[in-house]
């Protein structure tokens, strides 16, 4: 009896084996994502300005630096845009910018520190007294008014072409913008100096409010939509030689709702400022 109980759970087992072999596996095949082709035509149809496209078509063909989102500004055309590291569009915003036209001959003094440009009209920051002293012997009490004014009477109010970073950011109460407001920038080599130039919201001038009020109005308000109108681009075109829209001392004033937007992105990202002329990309 004992011998018939074992021959019978052989079989039953070798039948289970049997079956569990034979049963055919239905596999599930996810489907394939097959991401848009963004070319040129693409963008231009979508109403992105082809200064603009250009630039953004030539870093994305770069392999270096695609971990990091990016902005491109056109101080040309007074526009800006932010792209996530994917180079997916994040937001656009009209600028008011530098007072001056790109110049080579004065790269290096447009990109010098606040320090730098202290230093040259004579007063000197004391670790001992905390605050400037006057080192012409003429006793004035330093005001940033001085660097002003000094800067007012060069050739330096421009932001030069070039690759920058974004290192810190931080509000001051001069302008616009409840949270961070202003992004202070370094070359890609990483300067110690944190560079006179940045990205900060528009100063509390009212002839700057006025002005960007006037961009906006023409642009799109949307800042997510990469269009930008032919209104827009025209009336930049026609004040291209008066200071309506180029009245900084070289940063870039952005509106506050750009601000709100970009804020996240903000730190570590690249900044390419693209050149004037017709060798504008920056490759």
């Amino acid at each position: 009896m004992k011998r018939l109980i074992f021959v019978l759970v052989l079989v039953t087992s070798s039948f289970f084996i049997y079956n569990c072999n034979n049963v055919k596996k239905e596999v599930i095949k996810k489907p394939t994502v097959v991401e848009p082709k963004i070319s040129k035509d693409s963008l231009l149809k979508l109403g992105m300005p082809e200064r603009i496209t250009n630039q953004y078509i030539q870093i994305r063909k770069t392999k270096k630096n695609q971990d990091k989102s990016f902005y491109i500004v056109d101080t040309k055309e007074n526009l800006i845009f932010l792209f996530d590291k994917t180079g997916k569009f994040v937001a656009k915003s009209p600028t008011i910018d530098g007072f001056d036209k790109q110049n080579s001959k004065y790269e290096k003094e447009a990109l010098k520190s606040w320090e730098n440009h202290t230093n040259d009209i004579g007063f000197k920051w004391s670790d001992i007294l905390e605050k400037y002293i006057d080192t012409t012997g003429r006793n004035r009490v330093y005001s940033p008014r001085f660097v002003f004014s000094y800067l007012y009477n060069t050739k330096y109010k421009f932001f030069p072409k070039g690759i920058y970073v974004i290192t810190e950011k931080e509000h001051r109460d001069d302008y616009i913008g409840k949270n961070d407001n202003i992004y202070f920038l370094k070359t890609l080599s990483n300067s110690d100096l944190t560079l006179t130039v940045a990205i900060h919201g528009l100063y509390k001038s009212e002839y700057r409010i006025k002005n960007m009020n006037r961009q906006l109005s023409l642009i799109n308000n949307d800042f997510k939509d990469i269009n930008v109108s032919k209104k827009y681009t025209e009336e930049i075109k026609n004040n291209d030689n008066n200071s309506t829209y180029n009245n900084s001392f070289g940063c870039i004033n952005v509106p506050e709702k750009f601000l709100e937007i970009t804020n996240r992105y903000s730190l570590n990202s690249l900044v390419f400022v693209m050149g004037e002329n017709n060798d504008y990309l920056i490759k």
